[in-house]
C-alpha cells in the first residue's frame, strides 16, 4: 500500500497544477462549483500519486498547460472547472 504525501506539500501541488490548467480553485470554491469536500478529495488524490517528481517537473518546465497529464488524478476535474 502507498504512503500518502505530505498535505501541505500536496495542497500547494493541486494548486500548481489547477493554475497550470488555468483553473482558480478559490473562484470554484465561492462559486459552488467545488465544495470544501471536493477540494480535500482532490488533495487526498494528489497525496496518493506516485507521479509525483513528473508533476513537479512539469510544472517548473510549463507555466500553462492545455490539459493536466494523463497521470493526475484531478484531470478530469480540472477539465470541468476550466470549462465551467
Amino acid at each position: 500500500m502507498q504512503t500518502l504525501g505530505d498535505p501541505r506539500e500536496h495542497f500547494w501541488r493541486v494548486i500548481k497544477m489547477a493554475k497550470a490548467c488555468e483553473v482558480d480553485l478559490s473562484t470554484a470554491l465561492d462559486d459552488g462549483q467545488i465544495n470544501v469536500a471536493d477540494w480535500a478529495d482532490m488533495i487526498t488524490g494528489c497525496r496518493g500519486c506516485t507521479e509525483v517528481d513528473r508533476c513537479d517537473r512539469l510544472m517548473r518546465q510549463e507555466e500553462h498547460v492545455a490539459r493536466a497529464p494523463e497521470y493526475c488524478v484531478n484531470r478530469e476535474t480540472f477539465a470541468e472547472l476550466r470549462q465551467a
